[in-house]
């Protein structure tokens, strides 16, 4: 008798779930968090273009940079034009199109002597990255979704993610789903950041807002996105520099780096 007991717990113990990543998995804040991002992923397949107006404040060099707000066109592979309308760089405007202008991304400044070229530089180019975390090859709303989906699984399936549930709000006059989610605390564990908050849209269902803390609990980024039109059919115009609505000057001066 004693000996079917113990066989029982053996085969009991096989079949409970056990090691790092239990904890994770049972925890139903996590299981929420994971299916928000199921959900989004699938809605962010079906959209092939978006236009929406990003307000981004973030942290670089240990800085806190001014907030701006970004008139934003997103194009499936890979097109994204962007004018600045309200901060430091109000009336710069950008364009980027994989494949195209010798992988170049194409800025325009509107004041001085810079306001008589498009400056072409390569998207990593230190004078784009002085005041930014990210090369426009990082911007949109489905690079924000690989980089925490694919924290989130890993520290998931790892057994160290931590979820708070911060229920229904509001962002850009838009009713979401709000969900905080926890990384260890330490750099070296090779995840993003320590903390991300993020906001689900309810119709939508795609976040439009992600703030994201470092390991000291500092901010250091804070995307929205309001005004968001999903597959409004931008045509190639819309990434074409020569459109007339854009100021991008016809004299293109190639930058070294």
């Amino acid at each position: 008798m004693r000996r079917l007991w113990i066989a029982g717990l053996f085969a009991l113990g096989l079949l409970l779930p056990s090691g790092p990543g239990a904890a994770g998995a049972a925890d139903p804040a996590v299981g929420e968090l994971l299916r928000l991002l199921d959900h989004a992923d699938k809605r962010y397949a079906q959209i092939h273009d978006y236009t929406a107006v990003m307000v981004s404040r973030e942290r670089v060099r240990d800085v806190l940079q001014d907030q701006e707000r970004i008139l934003l066109k997103f194009q499936r592979a890979f097109k994204v034009y962007m004018r600045w309308m309200e901060g430091p760089s109000q009336g710069r405007e950008g364009l980027y199109v994989s494949g195209a202008h010798d992988g170049r991304f194409l800025i325009y400044e509107p004041r001085g002597f810079q306001r008589l070229f498009t400056a072409a530089l390569v998207p990593t180019d230190a004078r784009v990255m002085e005041k930014s975390r990210h090369p426009v090859t990082d911007v949109g709303i489905g690079r924000l979704l690989e980089i925490v989906g694919d924290n989130t699984r890993r520290a998931s399936r790892n057994g160290v993610l931590r979820v708070v549930d911060r229920g229904v709000g509001e962002v850009a006059g838009r009713r979401v789903r709000q969900v905080e989610g926890i990384l260890p605390r330490d750099p070296q564990a090779g995840y993003y950041a320590y903390r991300v908050q993020l906001s689900f849209d309810d119709e939508h269902r795609i976040p439009i807002r992600v703030v994201v803390f470092d390991w000291s609990d500092q901010l250091v980024e804070d995307y929205t996105y309001s005004d968001l039109r999903l597959n409004p059919g931008l045509s190639v115009l819309d990434f074409d520099p020569s459109n007339k609505e854009y100021g991008f000057s016809t004299w293109r001066i190639q930058v070294p780096g």
